[in-house]
Order: structure tokens, then sequence, then C-alpha cells
């Protein structure tokens, strides 16, 4: 039995907390060896070297020209000045030449300069944001963001993708990713949504060891983010104050950093909003109690964007910059991811250290875990050059968008075998909208200081280079309403695709769930020609439809956000070459009514069970799959179930099954389904596979305790069912 407390460590570290599979392959250096090479560094720093340290210089600081040209003349003058022990770019902000060639010189130019002006020729980390692929960078390939990757369920398959963005990283000399979000999407509503992996804990977990797992394994540093709470702001609103039991806490939002601590990832970015009305940043409960004591991490903890500032601008909890400094490393902040004003932070933070606000221990702690995680990383010692070239990674991009796609509706319009096909839509040949934010710019392509338009493959392009015989397309904009009317009445299937703007955090907030309502009226106007449509949705979230129109739609395919070869893997799948492995990562809800219905959300008082429009894991395919012969054993740490799938269809599909899990009754309300893993496997027609899934028992813990005491965790003696498919598999523990 375990005992939380919120705010007190009560659970002891275990000592292979940082010895997870995958920790071993990336620090390059043990974090015990590293920390005494850290430690011979800083007996030898001044206080100023010391603020410097632990502060993060934005990438455009050393660069003319602001936010976009070479390496100023005077780049290392202002490394002796800032001192900084970290920088980063933004999204827009770029060396010139801006191609991976120019990123690699311009980063080794900086590491040299760092190595010159900067405390025991220890350079500057570079951090960046390479959440689907290295998406600041033109000509790189854009993976599927992750909320697609949730739906494809396929752990090794994330692996996969982060060691490739791990490698090209490294091929431009960057060393530390600003990524995974280990965040629960639980509110659709979130501009952060299609960054999370889903709404299910431990299926996100899974999700965030492979990711970690795959960027440290490449050479990259991981960045576990936003502890802790950021997934559930009020009202959806980016940034705004979560409110969370101590339970919802251990049961709901740590597992994912836990599972990514395990893994052994290297940094925790700290939740940019609030918690029970405490800025995170400020919280010594979440920051030092929850994430070193009872976690056991032993890592660099860095802000997120000014978040330091925001406590005086923003929240409005500290009186000035000294004491909001004083607060947020007395919290538990190693590293200040400050982009504009390093000299006013570094001001603030040496008063408060003079005035006795921050130890002179708290101080070198913070130091030398930035230094620790540098030596860890190799940057005490000379190193190769990256080669400036990046991977070709069009057949990766592709096969990871074909894993997303999920079919939500078909009467037998998909797949598309013959006839004339009109495709529409603000999405069909849109590289901003298939991209989604963090792409090219932080907003989006075309958002930013970069005109970059990505080369993708789009839905309107692709339908029509690889029509099969006796299909043929045309495409029209739907701006062109009286033309596409018209063209509407001779074609035999109409494709539409519609879409999110592309967007982050705030600006990507969709409080209605909606789409534009030029786009409605499109559907609506396409709907009431009576002919086949088929709804192609790239978004980052669920979309609430009027219930007339989605009630009628013969074919309904959720592409999320895909990528570079979005076009190209949608083709397949709606002519049929391939299928649709993809099942929902979320609860998608029915009405506004319906947000924050959740598959683990426990029984209603009056006994109502409230039904999604879909349910967490559903989707359909051009097969079908029966499952029988469900049994459970005890393992030493657990339970393993397994369950027979048969494909039953007419052609080859991937069944994707959630394991859901009913515990014993335990005196608190508990999720009538608990998700605690997926089977998963590609089956031929006729085929038939026994899947197995090991259940460690901490997914099986109850968290029980009174509405305003401590919650304990136990697995409890009684009879748990397992639910696979449509196999009920009781079984009693102990």
């Amino acid at each position: 039995m375990k005992l939380f407390l919120l705010g007190a460590a009560l659970l002891a570290a275990s000592a292979g907390a940082q010895t997870g599979a995958g920790a071993l392959a990336v620090p390059r250096l043990p974090q015990a060896e590293a920390e005494i090479r850290a430690r011979a560094v800083l007996v030898k720093m001044t206080l100023d070297e010391k603020i410097g340290q632990v502060s993060m210089a934005h990438f455009f600081r050393f660069l003319e020209g602001g936010k976009s040209g070479p390496i100023a003349a005077n780049a290392g003058d202002i490394f002796a000045q800032l001192l900084p022990g970290a920088t980063l770019n933004g999204g827009g902000d770029a060396p010139q030449p801006n191609t991976p060639r120019g990123w690699a010189d311009a980063l080794r130019g900086l590491e040299t300069l760092g190595r010159a002006n900067l405390p025991g020729g220890i350079h500057a980390v570079f951090g960046t944001d390479a959440v689907h692929g290295v998406n600041n960078v033109p000509g790189a390939i854009l993976y599927p963001h992750n909320l697609g990757l949730g739906a494809a369920f396929d752990p090794a398959l994330t692996q996969e993708l982060a060691r490739a963005t791990a490698a090209d990283m490294r091929a431009m000399n960057m060393d530390w990713n600003f990524s995974p979000v280990a965040d629960l999407g639980r509110d659709p509503r979130w501009g952060r949504f299609y960054e999370t992996f889903g709404e299910s804990p431990w299926l996100v977990a899974d999700q965030i060891t492979a990711s970690v797992q795959g960027l440290q394994s490449g050479g990259v540093a991981a960045t576990l983010k936003h502890f802790v709470g950021y997934g559930s702001p009020g009202l959806g609103r980016d940034r705004a104050n979560a409110e969370i039991s101590t339970r919802a806490l251990h049961e709901l939002y740590l597992p994912p950093f836990k599972a990514g601590i395990r893994a052994g990832a290297m940094s925790v970015m700290a939740n940019s909003g609030s918690v029970n009305g405490v800025p995170v940043h400020a919280s010594k409960n979440i920051l030092t109690d929850l994430l070193r004591g009872e976690l056991g991490f032993g890592g660099l903890v860095v802000s997120d964007w000014n978040d330091i500032d925001r406590l005086v601008g923003t929240f409005k909890t500290h009186a000035d910059l000294v004491r909001a400094a004083a607060a947020s490393v007395n919290a538990g902040i190693d590293l200040y991811m400050v982009p504009n004003d390093v000299e006013k932070y570094g001001a603030a933070l040496k008063e408060s250290v003079e005035g006795g606000l921050v130890s002179q221990e708290r101080l070198d702690e913070a130091a030398l875990r930035m230094l620790t995680f540098k030596a860890q990383l190799g940057l005490m010692d000379a190193r190769p050059a990256g080669s400036g070239v990046i991977t070709e990674g069009r057949a990766l991009a592709k096969r990871a968008a074909a894993a997303t796609l999920t079919l939500l509706e078909n009467d037998g319009t998909l797949p598309i075998k013959t006839g004339q096909v009109l495709v529409t839509g603000p999405a069909m040949d849109s590289a901003a909208i298939q991209l989604g934010g963090w792409s090219v710019n932080w907003q989006g392509v075309g958002k930013g200081n970069v005109s970059y338009v990505p080369k993708v493959s789009t839905l309107a392009t692709a339908l029509k280079a690889s029509a099969p015989a006796g299909v043929t397309v045309s495409a029209l904009p739907d701006g062109k309403r009286e033309a596409l009317l018209r063209a509407a009445k001779t074609a035999d299937t109409i494709v539409v695709a519609l879409g999110e703007a592309p967007a982050a955090e705030s600006q990507a907030n969709n409080p209605e769930l909606a789409l534009p309502a030029e786009q409605v009226q499109l559907l609506r106007d396409l709907l009431g020609t009576g002919k086949p449509v088929v709804l192609v949705l790239m978004a980052g979230r669920p979309i609430l439809l009027p219930e007339d129109l989605q009630n009628r739609l013969p074919a309904f395919v959720m592409a999320y956000l895909p990528g570079s070869e979005g076009g190209a893997t949608l083709a397949d799948a709606l002519y049929g070459r391939a299928g649709f492995p993809g099942r929902l990562p979320f609860t998608w809800p029915g009405s506004l009514g319906e947000v924050g219905l959740t598959a683990d959300r426990p029984p209603e008082g009056a006994g109502d069970a409230p039904l999604p429009l879909y349910p967490l894991g559903f989707g359909l395919d051009y097969t079908a799959y029966r499952t029988s012969d469900g049994q459970a054993v005890k393992t030493a740490d657990g339970v393993k179930v397994s369950v027979t799938v048969t494909n039953t269809g007419e052609v080859a599909g991937t069944a994707t099954l959630i394991v859901n899990a009913s515990l014993p009754p335990a005196g608190n309300l508990e999720a009538v389904k608990r998700p605690v893993g997926v089977v998963r496997a590609e089956l031929k027609k006729g085929e038939a596979r026994t899947l197995s899934l090991d259940i460690p028992a901490e997914r099986l813990e109850a968290f029980t305790g009174d509405a305003f005491g401590a919650v304990r965790s136990e697995v409890l003696a009684g009879q748990y069912t397992f639910a696979i498919g449509d196999e009920l598999i009781r079984f009693s523990l102990p």
C-alpha cells in the first residue's frame, strides 16, 4: 500500500528510477561520472557565471538582423556578456542560409564561440521544439502530430519516428528536444490537444516511454512536458488554472511522467499554467516534493517560455521579478527559458541571492544540474560536427500517416473503385492545414518569419495521380460554389477535405469544437446534392458537426494532422489499396455538454451512463474481427491476459483492441472500465492469432481515501474483469 499527501514525498524514490530501458543508450556519460566532472567546473565559477549557467538565451541574440540572419560579428562578446547555459530558437527564427547545412554550420559556429567564451570551455546547449520531425527546418519531412500517433497505438512506430528525429537533430548539431508532451488530452477545446497522445494515462505512458527511448538512443536529450496537469485547464483555455484532486493527480496525470522518468528522460519542463490556484513555476510541492521526492527524478528542470516573468505580469502572484525569480528557483526551476531579456533576469536572480532570498546552495544545485546535463550529452569534450544532411524520410512519414487514419462512418461508399470523383474543400491541397501548428513557424506554415511552404503530398493531387483504372478525378476549389455544385451533379462520389487552420497553444483553443461556418455550409451543400460524400477531416481534435449533417455522412475519415505524406496515404486508403488501422485515442463527444466525457469516467450518481458519439478506441475498417478464448494468469508483477483474434473479413487488416480493466469495489468511485493496454496485430484474411498483454500491478491499483484526506493506493483483493473486444475475462487477485 502507498499513501499520498499533496505536497509531501511519502513514497521513497526507487533506486532504479533513472535506469529504465533506453536510459543506458544516451546519457553518453553515466550521471555519477558526469556530476563529478560538473563539480570540477562549478567550484571555479563566479556568482555571475553560475547565474548565467541557469539562464537560457534566445538564438536570435547571436544573429545579425534579429530573427533571421548569419552569426553576428560580435556573437563571442555576447556570449561573454550573457554567459548562458543554453540557447533556443522559436518557430521562424533561423540562420542564413535557412537550410539543414546552414543550421549545422550556424550551430557549430556558436558552439565554437561558446567554448571560447563560457566557463570551463563548455558551450551553451541548444534546444528546440522538434515535435513532429525537425519541424522548423525547411526541407525536412514532417511526421504526423502526436494525436495521430496515439491513434496508431503503436509505440514501436513512435520510437522509430523519435529516433529518426534525433538523427536529423544531431546532423544539425542539435542536442536537446523539448519533447515529448506527456500531458493527457482530456479537454479537446484546449489548443495543445493535438500535441498529446490521447486521453488515457497508461496508453499515453506507453507512447512516452517509446518517444523518450527513441530520442535518447539517437543521441538527443528528451524533455517530459509539462509537469503537471497542463492538459486539463479550466474551460479548455491554454494556461488556465487546473483543479486537480490528489487522487486524480496520481491515478490520471502522473503515469505518463512516471513512465518517461523510468525510461531515463534527462529533463522535465514545468507546466505554464497553475494547479489549484498556484502557478506551477512557483510550486515547491509540485516541482520538488512531487517530481523529485516522490517520483525520484534526478535530471534538469526547465521553465517554459518566459514563465517566471509571467508570475509578475500575468498571474500577478509576485510583486516583482526579484521575488518571482526567487520563488521559481526555490520551487525547483533549474534553468529559465527566457526569450528576450536575459540581462534583466540575471540581475534579478543576483539580487535575490545577494539578498538571501535564494541560498548559494540552491543556486549551486541548479548550476550543477545544468553542467551535469551537458556533461551527460558529451558537451564537455570535443566532438565531430554534424553532417548537415538530414534523412529522406518520406517512406517513414507515409508509413506513419497510414497507421493513424481512422474510419468513423462508411455505408459502403468506400473504397472508391469506379466512376467520377470530385474532390474539393480547403484542406484538399493545403500544406498548412495538413501539417498543423509547429510547422516551419510556431503557428504553422505561412504564420511567421519564414515564408517557406513545404513540399507535401496533398489529397487532391494524390487522388488524381494514383487513381485506379475506371476512376477519373477532378478537383475544384470550394470558393467557386456554383461551378462546384454543377460538377457535383455529374460526379459519382464527392470527397470533401475540411480542417482547422494551423495554430498552436492559446491561438489554437477551439471553445466550440467547431469548423468555420463556411466549411459547414460547404458540407451541407454537398450533402444536399444527394451524391455519396466522403468527409476527410484534418484536425487536431474531435469536431462537432450539426446533428443533421453528422447523421447523413455516408463516409467519414479522421485524418488528424497527417504530415508530409498525408495525401498519398489517404488516397491509398480511399481507393482500398490499404485499410484504416487507426482507432480513436480520445472520446469524441456528441455535444459541448459532453466535453470531459472520457472512457475512464466513473458511474454517475443518478445511474446514467452517458454515451459519446464515438468512444475511445473506435474505428472501422474494410474487414472485421472476432475475439475468443480470453484468458488471464497471475505473473510476478501483475496479470497476463491473452485473447485469440480472428480476421473474419475478406481482406487483410490491423486489429487494434484496447484492454480495459474493471476493479473490485473499493469504497470510492472507480471507472467502469480502465484502459490498461492494447493488443495489436496485422492479420491476413481468415488469419487467427493469440495476442497477449502483460499488465503491471500498478495499472490495477485503486486510489482510495476520503474527500479531503490522504489517498492510498493498493491492488485490492477481489475479482477483476478484463474486457478485450467481446471477451470478458474474470480473474481474482491475489
